[in-house]
């Protein structure tokens, strides 16, 4: 008995001291802190702007099926990309702690749809999945509205996980089928009839979300099918027919919700009521150059770490030929990243924000650039490795920093909105508060951009006013107040 208790003991240590089992640690506890880190971010922001807005006509609904009538309303009138805001209003109708949960993990879940489609890495790789979250928590687009902002993240965090998870899904299914025609021993998809049904649903939804990145996602997943034809074809390998119905109903799928988004009656009205300087070819040439610029001031430093790490990748395999074999995966993502941010040349005016999406498929690139980078030299893992630490460095400062500011920020939101709800309940008909101090801003919080103004006919003091219930509410510098 003594015996056979030393023998479970042993086994048990060469099962913690085995590499795998190691790596899966270090790689699970990794996703549980980007998960607390972003959720402490979550909680530390409040509703702001729109989620007023939004939140009090969710309110006025009785009945799930009004709140798909508001959404009919808005998708005739206003814009198309319902499923997304039908996130939002099924959000709005709970606390907002249920969202900052749910949220944060969809946010871990978008890393890790990133950190799966890149190739040639190691199983449950740490530094790539850490690399993956400090790209996106660095160089995100407008972060603090589109990851922390409820309206902003149903929109684009949630829209670029939808889209990103079908191209994943689709991307497995392609190399099942790689795999099982190559005479790997190994099955296509399992269950292909669920596929075929299932997987047109998915493409719908990933369509339906946002309209250049949507589109994005679609070109990727062309791309993706045509080189799996195209290789079928070449090595002659495959038995049967190489085009999979689930392959076809998926890409359909994908494209009848992108078209019924981007037909939506609500994107013609809303297009009239947008401005330009120039119209015609001038016009495109005008929207061009504006989006170049968009995309200096939103990616120049990750366009910067990705040609280098291509350089160096191209180098390595010392041909053109070599590079493409080995490193198409990342050539593929940046080539859709800049097909996506271009596509925006059929809007008048973009917002920041619509680059989100492209940053998310530029980031995926430069991961794939940074894993093909061969280790064998000694100079290059040195490098590799320094640059995810010293990245570490400066997130832990400015993860430090931006979040003692959030916390004062969620502060002054929090005592202002008490107040006001007592004014509410004391029936008051003008309400004045103060606005936030002047020193807690913060590339993370959108606190400012969305705060209060003197003026009752500001936008966003309407919004706090109609949420509330009151005629105005105008704001008066901090310094001073005494109420509260």
């Amino acid at each position: 008995m003594k015996e056979i208790s030393e023998r479970k003991k042993v086994s048990e240590w060469k099962g913690i001291r085995d590499p795998e089992t190691g790596r899966r640690l270090f790689f699970c506890l990794s996703v549980l802190a980007a998960f607390v880190l972003i959720f402490i971010f979550n909680v530390l922001t409040p509703m702001m702007t729109d989620d007023l807005f939004y939140s009090k006509t969710v309110s006025e609904a009785s009945s799930v099926w009004e709140l798909f009538g508001q959404e009919y309303e808005q998708y005739m009138t206003w814009t198309g990309r319902s499923v997304c805001h039908m996130i939002l209003r099924f959000f709005l109708l709970t606390d907002k702690m249920f969202f900052n949960v749910a949220n944060s993990v969809v946010f871990v879940l978008l890393t890790l749809l990133i950190y799966w489609n890149v190739e040639h890495k190691k199983k449950y790789d740490t530094p790539v999945f850490l690399l993956v979250n400090l790209l996106v928590w660095m160089f995100g687009v407008v972060f603090r509205q589109t990851v922390l902002w409820e309206t902003g993240a149903c929109n684009y965090l949630w829209g670029s996980a939808i889209i990103l998870s079908f191209i994943t899904l689709y991307r497995y299914g392609l190399k099942r089928e790689s795999a099982s025609g190559q005479g790997a021993g190994k099955p296509g998809v399992r269950h292909p009839v669920l596929w075929t049904v299932f997987l047109p649903i998915l493409g719908v939804l990933a369509g339906w979300c946002n309209e250049n990145t949507s589109g994005g996602g679609l070109l990727m997943t062309l791309l993706c099918l045509f080189f799996y034809l195209y290789e079928r074809k070449r090595d002659s390998a495959g038995s049967g027919h190489a085009l999979k119905p689930w392959m076809a109903t998926g890409l359909i799928g994908n494209g009848i919700g992108l078209a019924v988004m981007v037909l939506a009656p609500g994107n013609a009205i809303r297009a009239q009521v947008q401005e330009e300087e120039h119209s015609g070819l001038l016009g495109y040439m005008a929207r061009f150059q504006k989006i170049t610029l968009a995309v200096r001031e939103n990616f120049l430093l990750l366009l910067i770490i990705g040609i280098l790490l291509f350089i160096i990748v191209y180098y390595q395999k010392k041909s053109w030929k070599a590079l493409w074999a080995y490193s198409r995966n990342g050539i593929l993502w940046a080539f859709v990243f800049l097909a996506t941010c271009y596509a925006l040349v059929l809007t008048p005016e973009p917002q920041a924000r619509a680059y989100f999406g492209a940053g998310i498929f530029l980031t995926i690139a430069v991961v794939q650039f940074f894993v093909d980078v061969s280790e064998k030299e000694v100079v290059f893992a040195s490098l590799k490795t320094g640059l995810i630490s010293v990245m570490l460095l400066i997130m832990f400062f400015t993860y430090m920093d931006s979040g003692a500011n959030l916390a004062r920020i969620y502060r002054e939101y929090h005592e202002r909105d008490v107040y006001l709800a007592q004014k509410a309940e004391e029936g008051a008909a003008d309400v004045t508060v103060p606005m936030l101090r002047p020193d807690f801003e913060t590339k993370y919080s959108d606190g400012y951009n969305s705060d209060i103004r003197e003026d009752p006919g500001y936008w966003i003091n309407v919004a706090y006013a109609t949420y509330y219930g009151f005629n105005s509410v105008s704001g008066v510098p901090r310094e001073g107040w005494t109420d509260y």
